[in-house]
C-alpha cells in the first residue's frame, strides 16, 4: 500500500511492488516531471516515479470501467503503465 497525493492509498499487487524495486524505476524518483517549475513554485514537486505510479493506478481504474476482470491481463496492463517512462 502506497499513499499518493492525488489518488490516496494505492493497493499494489506483489508483482508491481517487485517491479518498483528495479533500479530502472527507482531512477525515475530523481527525474522531475515539471522541469524547473519548483524554482518558482517550491511545492510543485512531481517526479516521473510519482507519475508512473498514478498512470498504473489510472490504468487499473480504466480496466475496471471496461469490465476487464482477467487478473493476468490487469497485472500486465498495470505493469506496462508503470514502466512507460523508463526510457526517459
Amino acid at each position: 500500500m502506497l499513499r499518493d497525493a492525488v489518488w490516496g492509498d494505492l493497493d499494489l499487487s506483489p508483482e508491481l511492488v517487485e517491479l518498483l524495486e528495479a533500479p530502472e524505476l527507482q531512477r525515475l524518483r530523481w527525474i522531475r516531471q515539471l522541469g524547473t517549475a519548483h524554482l518558482v513554485y517550491p511545492s510543485a514537486n512531481h517526479t516521473r516515479f510519482e507519475h508512473s505510479l498514478g498512470t498504473s493506478h489510472v490504468a487499473g481504474r480504466m480496466l475496471t470501467q471496461l469490465g476487464v476482470e482477467d487478473p493476468d491481463l490487469r497485472r500486465l496492463v498495470q505493469a506496462a503503465a508503470l514502466v512507460h517512462d523508463v526510457g526517459h
